[in-house]
């Protein structure tokens, strides 16, 4: 018997329409549709609201329930898909869509996930907006290759003003966490792993904030580096990644690399899986989980341990 509240909302950039046990309808999302909803909300005693990430139109829904201190649970959407593929439901429609998170919430028994603070939410965004940074700064190098000289002034030119940017923006996000007690010492104390650097540092800081509430099954998956079998009868499929917080896994890849040649304890681990046969990257994702793990353990007994 479900004994959980969850209140549904399919997003949209416009509208936000809700589907519960308690209440349903379509409220504009505007800050006095955001006002109503939570009026509503509110009427029903220990709500979880459940919605889904729809790159980046979900950021104010989740900030106003924080605000307000009501639970939420944010789902990824290939979940939602494949739920609704599982019934056989082709059917999309805003109604359908947030009946369709109401049941699956039902279903699954969702919990609601801790509320970030402030300055975890301004460094995931901030991240966020160094990563577009760097990309603009790939994109336009690569186009010094392949356009004609008579626009390479140009290219330069918004080259350094993107390095530029990026120089004052890394001093931002730098400052920020110098200045939380918790982040600053969580940095300290990944930074002195062999092959750790800040910008990896940073990036577990923003987008696994959950790092040390999590066990190592759970670590592993949620960065996408548990490998899946794939077995049927005698048939023994070679294992792999599948999933997970891609930018944690892209950090992750470039310091276990570093970390292969210049941490002894990974170079070995490395070195013995290559020696038995396997191929390279294969031995690059088990540094990684590797290097993972020791992070979270470095991290949970809160003390300064050199790899």
């Amino acid at each position: 018997m479900n004994t959980k509240n969850y209140i549904a909302i399919d997003i949209s950039k416009l509208t936000l329409q809700v589907c519960s046990c308690f209440f349903s309808g379509c409220f504009p999302y505007s800050d006095s549709g955001l006002k109503q909803l939570i009026q509503k909300v509110r009427t029903v005693d220990s709500p979880i609201v459940v919605y889904e990430a729809t790159g980046g139109y979900e950021r104010i829904l989740a900030e106003t329930l924080r605000q307000n201190s009501i639970a939420g649970r944010i789902v990824n959407p290939s979940r939602i898909r494949a739920f609704a593929k599982s019934d056989g439901l082709k059917a999309k429609t805003d109604p359908i869509d947030a009946a369709l998170i109401l049941r699956f919430a039902q279903q699954k028994q969702l919990e609601p996930t801790e509320p970030p603070s402030d300055t975890e939410l301004n460094l995931k965004a901030m991240m966020n907006r160094r990563a577009q940074l760097v990309a603009s700064i790939t994109s336009e190098k690569n186009r010094l290759d392949k356009d004609p000289p008579c626009t390479h002034k140009s290219i330069r030119n918004v080259i350094r003003m993107l390095e530029k940017e990026l120089a004052i923006f890394d001093r931002d996000i730098n400052n920020l966490v110098s200045e939380d007690k918790q982040m600053s010492y969580r940095r300290e104390i990944m930074s002195e792993v062999v092959g750790v650097g800040n910008i990896t540092c940073l990036t577990i800081l923003a987008y696994m904030p959950e790092i040390t509430r999590l066990s190592r099954n759970e670590l592993v998956a949620m960065a996408g580096l548990a490998p899946f079998n794939r077995d049927s009868g005698k048939y023994k499929g070679q294992r792999k990644i599948d999933g997970g917080r891609a930018k944690i896994r892209k950090c992750l890849y470039m310091a276990a690399t570093t970390a292969a040649v210049h941490n002894k304890h990974i170079k070995s681990y490395v070195d013995a899986l290559r020696s038995r046969g396997k191929p390279y990257k294969c031995a690059i994702v088990a540094a990684m989980r590797k290097l993972l793990i020791h992070l979270q353990s470095l991290l949970k007994i809160n003390q300064f341990s050199l790899a």
